[in-house]
């Protein structure tokens, strides 16, 4: 159970990370660096498992969030399509061999093999919770309102439906967790978006590490478990936070 520090009522704030990818150790030494608190609330826009060490202990952590929720990423996709499967297969392991190409897509290219081995390894009813908890948890933005501002959080952007007068509604699944946008991908006059999916190091040396600001919009995918950063921005004043992380640099 994630134990939280004592703060006032009044005294809350709104955050939002992504792209957590089973850094587990950097994801709780974050929550100790903004003393969270059970009256803050924390956005993850997409990715808590796959790639880095300890995914599934990661998602138990935040299911025990009340106050974390979760907007879908395409690895959780990965995980909430074969998480039946995974559970079919602990009873059945044949099963597993009978899955097609995006299964091992998932496995050997995008670093599930160790969320499937960790998954495993986990008691029935708890591969059952996980499973639960993915299915009531779908959801793939999450429009807020914080002091006046508004922001649209999504894992990718819009992908090729980055055109004004667009709604997010109208927007499918893939192109809001797959394609990789520009620093300026926004259509929304109005609205910051903030988004994860592609490390910010990626679009420069600037960006290194940072949180990339473009125009109404913010890329908060540090690259943690390619060795640069975790970050955290606080919507209440659009204060940043960083942790460094443990992984080898790539």
């Amino acid at each position: 159970m994630v134990k939280f520090p004592y703060r006032e009522r009044n005294d809350m704030s709104v955050y939002v990370i992504s792209d957590l990818h089973g850094c587990y150790e950097e994801f709780m030494a974050m929550l100790e660096k903004i003393s969270f608190s059970g009256y803050d609330e924390l956005y993850i826009a997409g990715d808590i498992c796959d790639r880095g060490k300890e995914p599934i202990r990661l998602l138990r952590t935040i299911m025990e969030m009340k106050n974390a929720h979760l907007i879908f990423g395409n690895h959780d996709i990965w995980l909430a399509r074969y998480a039946p499967d995974l559970i079919t297969g602990k009873k059945h392991p044949s099963h597993l061999y009978f899955l097609g190409n995006d299964f091992r897509t998932w496995l050997y290219l995008n670093g599930g093999t160790v969320t499937m081995d960790q998954f495993m390894d986990q008691s029935m009813p708890v591969c059952h919770d996980m499973r639960k908890y993915l299915e009531d948890n779908r959801r793939f933005y999450q429009e807020l309102t914080i002091l006046g501002k508004k922001y649209l959080i999504v894992h990718a952007g819009l992908g090729s439906y980055c055109q004004a007068g667009i709604h997010i509604s109208e927007v499918p699944e893939y192109e809001l967790v797959w394609p990789h946008i520009g620093l300026d991908d926004n259509p929304f006059e109005d609205v910051t978006m903030i988004v994860g999916h592609y490390p910010t190091f990626l679009y420069g040396s600037r960006y290194e590490g940072k949180i990339a600001h473009g125009k109404n919009l913010i890329h908060i995918d540090c690259g943690c478990v390619y060795g640069r950063t975790l970050g955290c921005i606080r919507l209440d004043d659009l204060k940043e936070f960083y942790v460094e992380s443990t992984y080898p640099k790539v």
